[in-house]
């Protein structure tokens, strides 16, 4: 859930170039929609494109799907606000970001979850 457009095509060229399908969403329900029935491993929220109540509203409804909700923010006390009250929400990614620990973190997020057939 992203409102600045460069900012969703960078994340979705990161994503994509390391083999994730990325669906970008405009709003909270869309959001909420493809959650229900895809099978996300993360949401990433920018904690400016969603109201106050659907950031906090948003974090526990995702994580009881499964999706693990990251709140991006360029605003200090907005990353200070999600640290001190997680809401669901499993990390901050504050703006600008690192590309490389960006994707380590989604990495760290989405593949821990999945084995090759056969594994144990």
């Amino acid at each position: 859930l992203e409102d600045e457009p460069d900012l969703a095509q960078l994340v979705q060229e990161l994503l994509t170039d390391e083999g994730y399908e990325v669906v970008w969403v405009e709003t909270t329900d869309r959001l909420l929609e493809e959650a229900e029935y895809r099978a996300s491993c993360v949401a990433l929220i920018d904690a400016t494109s969603a109201t106050s109540f659907d950031l906090w509203w948003l974090g526990p409804r995702l994580a009881a799907r499964g999706v693990a909700p990251l709140a991006f923010t360029a605003h200090h006390s907005a990353r200070a606000e999600f640290e001190a009250n997680p809401s669901g929400y499993v990390g901050v990614v504050s703006k600008p970001f690192d590309a490389r620990q960006f994707i380590d973190l989604v990495d760290s997020l989405c593949l821990d979850d999945l084995q090759p057939a056969g594994s144990s």
